[in-house]
């Protein structure tokens, strides 16, 4: 499916979906790394399975990268981080 919103995060507020939508992909535009703060569909790998998180996890996303998943809430540590929303 095509996102049906993009975002523009300030660094200040979460972009928290609702009505069953979800963020799909985290864009990094800029120069500089940014650290998104996520909250949905992602799992960390511990000793012996995949688990998901079911609080908020901090992925860093590199200057161009595209960061892809099911997320409900997205923050970003600085201004102009991309959200995509389907």
């Amino acid at each position: 499916a095509l996102p049906q919103d993009v975002y523009v995060l300030n660094a200040s507020n979460a972009l928290v979906t609702t009505n069953g939508k979800c963020v799909y992909a985290i864009t990094n535009p800029t120069g500089t790394a940014i650290n998104a703060t996520v909250i949905g569909s992602i799992y960390n790998w511990d000793t012996d399975a995949y688990k998901e998180t079911a609080t908020e996890d901090i992925i860093p996303v590199q200057p161009g990268a595209t960061i892809y998943g099911r997320f409900t809430s997205v923050t970003g540590s600085a201004a102009d981080l991309l959200c995509y929303v389907i």
